[in-house]
């Protein structure tokens, strides 16, 4: 009883905005009108046959030399966890996979698809005339608390709060050994190459049973597993039984005791560690078994992009992870979409019916419908590679595509190489597509100054020449008198071409709102060359995007659905 009067003193006194915006609440804002519900006979259609339509979802491209290598896999993965797979993805779909079988239809009666008057729905991004300036209204406040709760933005999760100083730095994580006294001997547990063979059913010591195999990589294996104890499913991270990813996946559980050890509560949303042992002579990493990555959902939804909404809900929870990892010394270094793993995987269809938005003047897309997720939360995942600042950098970091141009330079790097990650990521969420879409280091260079318009810093590229004189630096042939030698003689024609399709950001991102205003704003301070220029985490979450509405949208409809569910 006393808890239920509590909630409802909480609820009572929301919004308490003054409280909210501690740096203070704006005098005036852009009122944008909630759009009204369509009319079932017009716009709207019922969700069975939006379900049933959605074969008809297609992706069409013109010729195009880049493919994703993953269209083949239609099998949906619990990504990350640092697997590799058989579809990692790196290149642009040329064909709709198959639907996945993680995500689930809610009932028939719960919504009708949203006409497409919000954002991400209007054609092409035709101008809108922007509303009138007028002083809040209580009934706007009122209304405006009421979207953000649906957002799920009211959660005090969702507003970052720096652990304490100075953080805790955890030691060398004790891994206690299990013995197996009743194995035969004579039994082959491991492959040739010291992976660990995954039984259906078999026993994991005897505190866990694997279910099924999830995914395999460099390092081992990812197995779902049930926790006999606790009756729950988990994931199991099986290290090989090699000394040099024995000795790798002890730093990794340092690292993930040290985002325990400062968030114990998981505000900050990453993965946290379980439990560990070593058994038959591997290293075994438990977590909680979560959802598919946002990267199979994009997959699995033909790589048609998210709605603005929660395109934003994304953002402010990366930057909320990376904040944390940053004030905790810690750089990720391989954030991409396979490393962010969604709590729950159910969707919505909706009508979508447009031209699909794109980073390169050569890719035509256009699809019927779209998934929406109904919840958004998600959890950082993949620390195998996370470095702590003071400890030892290895000089090739990050998945290509997300790679920042530090790295690629070989000026070294730290916290902004996450930065630059993230805002790789957001385009992606925005066009359904890779950015970068090479595996070249002067092609990537090349498109890095069209998206961002503006030719490398001098002074960096005097940096890259200093450092050849000083003992070498291979980064120095990409240049000459200071510029980018590209097209250099080698470069093929279909390399030329590809770059020269390549948009400029202002051309990705349309600027006929306020919302894409600031969102391409925040993208702009992103995407510098220079990383002690580069805008942090915790500025970017005190951007004013953060703090603009984005127009209702697929997203908030599907999040008003989550919330009924919710109180239901």
């Amino acid at each position: 009883m006393s808890d239920q009067l509590s909630r409802k003193r909480r609820r009572s006194q929301e919004p308490d905005w003054h409280s909210f915006y501690r740096n203070g609440l704006p005098k005036e804002i852009i009122v944008i009108d909630d759009t009204p519900e369509p009319e079932s006979n017009k716009a709207s259609r019922n969700i069975a046959n939006a379900a049933a339509a959605y074969g008809d979802l297609t992706t069409q491209h013109p010729t195009k030399r880049r493919r994703r290598d993953d269209i083949a896999d239609a099998t949906p993965r619990h990504a990350g966890y640092h697997v590799q797979y058989l579809g990692s993805h790196h290149e642009t779909p040329l064909q709709t996979p198959s639907v996945s079988t993680f995500s689930s239809e809610v009932p028939n009666s719960v919504l009708h698809t949203t006409a497409p008057t919000s954002h991400s729905s209007i054609s092409q991004y035709e101008e809108i005339q922007a509303p009138l300036k007028r002083k809040r209204t209580r009934q706007q406040v009122a209304n405006e608390a009421k979207r953000r709760d649906i957002d799920g933005l009211g959660d005090p999760f969702f507003t970052y709060k720096p652990s304490p100083f100075p953080p805790k730095k955890a030691a060398d994580v004790p891994v206690r050994v299990v013995h197996d006294r009743l194995r035969d001997k004579s039994l082959k547990v491991d492959d040739d190459d010291g992976h660990y063979i995954v039984e259906q059913d078999a026993e994991l010591t005897d505190k866990y049973q694997i279910t099924r195999l999830l995914g395999q990589g460099t390092f081992g294996k990812v197995v779902q597993a049930r926790d006999r104890k606790q009756n729950k499913p988990v994931a199991i991270k099986i290290i090989r039984s090699v000394q040099k990813y024995r000795d790798a996946s002890r730093i990794e559980l340092r690292v993930l005791a040290t985002l325990k050890a400062n968030d114990e509560e998981n505000r900050n949303r990453c993965i946290h560690l379980r439990d560990c042992f070593d058994y038959r002579g591997h290293i075994c990493i438990v977590m909680d078994l979560l959802g598919q990555s946002v990267f199979d959902f994009l997959k699995g939804n033909g790589f048609v992009p998210f709605p603005n909404s929660q395109i934003q809900s994304f953002a402010r929870q990366l930057f909320t992870s990376v904040a944390f990892l940053h004030d905790l010394n810690l750089i990720h270094t391989d954030l991409k979409p396979e490393n962010i793993l969604l709590y729950d995987n159910a969707y919505q269809t909706f009508t979508y019916n447009r031209k699909i938005p794109s980073s390169s003047t050569t890719i035509n897309r256009h699809a019927t419908q779209r998934r929406v997720l109904l919840d958004t939360e998600i959890r950082l995942i993949d620390f195998g590679s996370a470095t702590f600042q003071d400890e030892y950098h290895s000089s090739v970091v990050s998945t290509r595509h997300y790679r920042a141009p530090e790295i690629i330079l070989g000026l070294g790097w730290s916290y902004p190489c996450d930065i630059w990650s993230i805002g790789c990521i957001l385009v992606e969420f925005f066009t359904g597509d890779a950015l970068f879409q090479t595996h070249d280091n002067l092609e990537h260079l090349a498109m890095m100054e069209a998206v961002v318009g503006r030719r490398i810093d001098t002074h960096l590229v005097q940096q890259v020449n200093k450092s050849m004189r000083n003992g070498g630096n291979p980064a120095s042939k990409y240049f000459k008198r200071l510029k980018l030698d590209y097209p250099a003689p080698e470069t093929t024609r279909g390399s030329r071409r590809f770059v020269k399709a390549m948009k400029n950001l202002r051309d990705v991102i349309p600027s006929n709102t306020t919302f894409f205003k600031n969102f391409l704003d925040l993208l702009t301070k992103i995407f510098v060359y220079d990383p002690a220029q580069r805008i942090t985490a915790k500025e970017a979450l005190n951007h004013p995007w953060f703090k603009e509405m984005a127009v209702p949208d697929d997203g908030t409809e599907a999040a008003k659905i989550w919330l009924e569910r919710r109180r239901a």
